[in-house]
């Protein structure tokens, strides 16, 4: 009785990974060019901040030219 008990339980570790595949294959069909877009967005922000700091950086570190020798 327990060896049939513990013989049920990989099948069900299958299906639940089975259908959790599933679930993730119809949500990647749900993105939308709103979605795409959006990333798109963020992508350039983050960019964005980082040439910032960097550029921030760059200037932070160079002498300065203005100063008199």
């Amino acid at each position: 009785m327990t060896d049939t008990a513990n013989n049920l339980v990989p099948k069900r570790g299958k299906l639940w990974r089975f259908v959790a595949s599933v679930g993730a294959w119809l949500q990647a069909l749900e993105y939308t060019s709103f979605d795409y877009t959006q990333d798109r967005i963020d992508r350039l922000e983050r960019k964005v901040a980082g040439l910032t700091e960097e550029l921030r950086q760059s200037r932070a570190s160079s002498p300065r030219e203005s100063e008199p020798q």
